[in-house]
């Protein structure tokens, strides 16, 4: 592995179903939410959403990066619920909670023993 994602690093995702009669729905059917972080620091160092627009796949991307996944979700929601007005809301935060769900299992999975 080369560039940012090292040893340390792990990708999550999470999925939602978008809401009906939007051109996300159209596109892809279902929202993904994949992240990046940093198993030393919890970290979040790259995300990304199946969003239509590049725009918004920036935007919501931004408004992860650097967050503490320590930190749990709703924090983030917080963030999400004042920023983020976008028709595929619900849908972001159920795929956003299903990441934060992955993110306490891997860390369950992967705590060193004493």
């Amino acid at each position: 592995m080369s560039g940012t994602f090292q040893r340390n690093t792990v990708l999550l995702s999470g999925y939602a179903k978008l809401p009906a009669s939007t051109t996300a729905e159209a596109v892809y059917n279902i929202l993904v939410v994949a992240v990046v972080f940093d198993i030393r620091t919890g970290v979040i160092i790259d995300a990304e959403a199946s969003m239509v627009t590049d725009l918004a796949k920036r935007f919501i991307s931004e408004l992860m990066v650097g967050y503490d996944m320590h930190d749990g979700p709703d924090e983030l929601m917080e963030i999400f619920e004042r920023y983020y007005h976008g028709t595929a809301k619900k849908a972001l935060e159920t795929a956003l909670r299903a990441v934060f769900a992955r993110y306490k299992d891997y860390m369950a999975e992967h705590q060193p023993s004493d």
